[in-house]
């Protein structure tokens, strides 16, 4: 089994599939910022606050949603 490991953890293959999976859903939505400092922080952010296995989509989902928003997000009309 081949493991990712960042200062704050290891990931399972499943663990860093489940993060991917939200992160392309939601740099994918159209009020998300698309540069790539934006898409590299916004990764960093999930890492980070999702260390292992963490991340649960059914309780996180929208916690990552509304802090992607707040911080990630443009403006409507920009």
């Amino acid at each position: 089994m081949i493991w990712h490991s960042t200062a704050t953890g290891s990931f399972a293959p499943e663990d860093l599939s489940s993060l991917k999976q939200i992160f392309d859903d939601i740099t994918s939505q159209p009020w998300f910022a698309k540069d790539p400092a934006t898409l590299e922080s916004f990764a960093k952010y999930l890492l980070e606050t999702f260390p292992g296995s963490a991340y649960d989509p059914a309780k996180h989902r929208a916690v990552a949603e509304a802090s992607a928003r707040m911080f990630y997000g443009i403006a409507e009309g920009d």
